[in-house]
């Protein structure tokens, strides 16, 4: 006969949970390693080089960016598609930061940037200037009238050069602007015919804006910017 006091389902119990929880650890762990489809893009994106230039957010001048290749051909806002270069956008400072919704509000994006993307490879060197387009004039408006204008701070501005397959920042450095019309040249870099740079990097001067062309510019350059006087 045997003796009730001796049964028990403690030890059945525990197995139970024990084979319980090792099922939910293996669901978590699988559930863990399920990655969705990565979504397949419906373009290619096709870059060898980027060169990014910012200067000051508050900035109201116009700061262009200039890219030569080794044909000799420049990208810029003059002409934004060079042979394998392309210019995303002509950033004119403060002056095109702010947007007129549809329904009369405006949204501001306060960024000052131009990149110039290189998509294509050509053996030789590449130049890399900024030039200070214009330089917008403030007035100081006292008691309805205009007593006198004035320009803001220096600009500082600020060149990267990216190289995007392997992505690695190749090269940085940053410039003082001070007047409209001053120019400078940032980085000079060379490429071999399979997209290798070559080193070292050389920084001699090479102007690309003649003085026919900095005296159109002066004559188109935009009328002065009227700004309350609190802000002086």
């Amino acid at each position: 006969m045997s003796n009730e006091k001796y049964k028990s389902t403690i030890a059945f119990t525990d197995l139970l949970f024990n084979i319980l929880v090792g099922f939910a650890f293996l669901f978590i762990i699988a559930f863990l390693l399920i990655k969705p489809e990565a979504k397949k893009e419906n373009f290619d994106r096709k870059a060898e080089f980027v060169v990014i230039m910012e200067w000051d957010k508050e900035a109201t001048g116009d700061i262009d960016l200039y890219v030569q290749d080794p044909t000799g051909a420049q990208c810029s806002f003059r002409l934004p598609v060079a042979n394998f270069m392309h210019l995303d956008k002509d950033d004119l400072g403060a002056s095109n930061d702010t947007v007129v919704n549809a329904d009369g509000s405006s949204s501001t994006v306060k960024i000052n940037r131009e990149v110039i993307t290189i998509r294509g490879i050509i053996k030789g060197e590449y130049i890399i200037n900024a030039h200070y387009y214009s330089k917008r004039l403030w007035a100081e408006i006292i008691n309805g009238e205009t007593r006198r204008t004035k320009q803001r701070g220096d600009t500082t501005v600020k060149i990267e050069l990216h190289k995007v397959n392997p992505y690695t920042v190749l090269w940085a450095g940053e410039k003082t602007f001070v007047d409209r019309g001053q120019e400078e040249t940032f980085l000079r870099f060379r490429l071999d015919g399979d997209g290798g740079v070559l080193t070292p990097f050389t920084f001699e001067k090479k102007k690309f804006i003649t003085p026919l062309q900095e005296e159109v510019e002066t004559s188109i350059a935009p009328s002065p910017t009227l700004a309350p006087s609190a802000g002086f």
